[in-house]
């Protein structure tokens, strides 16, 4: 297989010093299914970065895809910070039906934010 380095410029002129992973795979991903990306030439790669961890589903999983989708098509809150929300109680409900009570743990949910930063604000939070 013959792979033509792509132009990184961009990435190299605009992102920080600080990039890690993107040195050590000198392609551009456009798109993922199940355990494979695909890069811009359509070179498929098996992922065993797996999204590091959140992804444990594969790459768009197809029922997965189509319940955010939904989701999404019907205008489903997807910024509601620590807000109540209908996702947000469906997600408690069965977290409690399917981890907590068979578990019989006392455990009450925390939703931090997206960042390290808001890991340690909830952690001074509790």
């Amino acid at each position: 297989m013959t792979i033509t380095q792509p132009d990184l410029g961009v990435f190299e002129t605009l992102e920080s010093e600080v990039r890690s992973y993107c040195r050590g795979w000198p392609t551009v991903f456009d798109r993922a299914q199940g355990s494979r990306m695909y890069d811009e030439d359509g070179h498929a790669y098996l992922d065993f970065f797996a999204g590091a961890g959140s992804l444990n589903y594969g790459h768009n999983n197809p029922v997965l895809k189509r319940a955010l989708i939904d989701y999404l098509e019907r205008d489903g809150v997807t910024h509601g910070l620590d807000m109540s929300t209908t996702a947000k109680r469906s997600f408690l409900r069965a977290f409690q039906d399917l981890v907590l009570r068979p578990r019989d743990l006392p455990y009450k949910v925390m939703f931090p934010g997206p960042t390290g930063t808001n890991a340690v604000e909830s952690a001074l939070k509790l």
